[in-house]
């Protein structure tokens, strides 16, 4: 958005400021993790637990993007890449803990 409101606005990530808000955007998704991983595991939920795998992600996708701010390109691009394969192991790893949970047949009292 170069030029809007009169600004010249460049973004490239490598404010102090920009990185200290990722650092705590990575802290709360880390400890919305545990704490929902905790109850999940407590309540045998296995909505909580995948969405505390949800926070991991998150977390993790953050802290990828804080360790490639100024990077090259290609650094940038690989780091891209790894986050949407972690993301994907992620989903199957769901799929795969949930899918014969759903598909058991149920025993009614």
């Amino acid at each position: 958005m170069a030029g809007c409101c009169g600004h010249d606005a460049k973004f490239d990530g490598v404010s102090d400021d920009y990185k200290r808000r990722l650092w705590i955007v990575i802290a709360l998704n880390a400890t919305m993790f545990f704490v929902e991983m905790t109850a999940g595991h407590m309540a045998k939920s296995q909505a909580l637990q995948a969405d505390a795998l949800d926070f991991a992600g998150d977390a993790l996708t953050y802290g990828i993007s804080l360790a490639v701010i100024g990077a090259s390109l290609r650094a940038r691009t690989n780091a891209a890449l790894f986050k949407g394969i972690s993301l994907l192991m992620m989903t199957w790893a769901a799929c795969a803990t949930s899918t014969p949970k759903t598909s058991a047949p149920l025993c009614m009292p």
